[in-house]
């Protein structure tokens, strides 16, 4: 089959919005709304609509096939999305400010798993700690919530969301909050942490989701709740 893996050029990509970050307002306020739409839910528009535009290898490829995201160009703070199994995929490239956020016990005592027990994740190597991804600086996973399966947003400036708020995503339709690496916060109707896709690293820079190694292993697992 030919274009069996989408390529980067083909990815969805999103700016970040970071606090320290000279954006033009204009571009700013676009960046915002862009990301509001992607926040409210319309996720089956979301699917229905890149499956119309996509040839028939690409419709395959969206129902299951593996894809391969190129991270070479990304840069710190950017948040990306792509699509796996007719789902969003977020990849985050994680400052190290992020990182360190994600343990801070102020943060874990606020999170309804903060050691990630729930099967959320197809394998223990991607808990990592407090990471939940392969790579500490590289974050992958499944951009719905797991209360209705909105798409949340990107919300990464501290003290934007609640006065205690480190930044990660936050879902406006029913308000679930989720740190930088899409642990649910209490108080959230969400009930589980965001799921981590299977994936491995090819190369250095690419990514393949949709199974842990070469031989396929895991490409069927599904997590408690997608």
């Amino acid at each position: 089959m030919k274009n069996e893996t989408r390529q980067a050029e083909e990815v969805v990509v999103m700016d970040s919005i970071r606090p320290e970050q000279q954006t033009d307002k204009g571009r700013r306020n676009f960046l915002i709304a862009a990301a509001g739409v992607l926040g409210a839910g319309a996720v089956g528009l979301f699917a229905d609509t890149l499956i119309e535009n996509m040839n028939p290898g690409k419709a395959v490829e969206a129902l299951g096939a593996p894809i391969e995201v190129d991270v070479s160009r990304m840069e710190p703070g950017q948040l990306i999305l792509a699509e796996w199994k007719k789902k969003p995929i977020w990849i985050l490239k994680r400052e190290p400010w992020m990182l360190q956020t994600l343990s801070e016990p102020s943060l874990l005592r606020r999170l309804k798993d903060p050691r990630s027990k729930q099967n959320q994740q197809p394998a223990a190597q991607f808990i990592n700690g407090n990471y939940r991804a392969l790579r500490p600086e590289i974050f992958i996973a499944v951009a719905l919530c797991t209360h209705m399966q909105c798409i949340p947003a990107y919300r990464p400036a501290p003290h934007t969301v609640t006065p205690w708020w480190p930044g990660g995503f936050h879902c406006p339709c029913h308000g679930s909050m989720y740190d930088f690496s899409a642990r649910v916060v209490e108080g959230s109707p969400a009930p589980l942490n965001i799921p981590i896709p299977p994936y491995y690293w090819k190369t250095n820079t690419v990514a393949r989701i949709g199974e842990i190694n070469a031989a396929g292993l895991d490409k069927d697992w599904s997590p408690d709740i997608w």
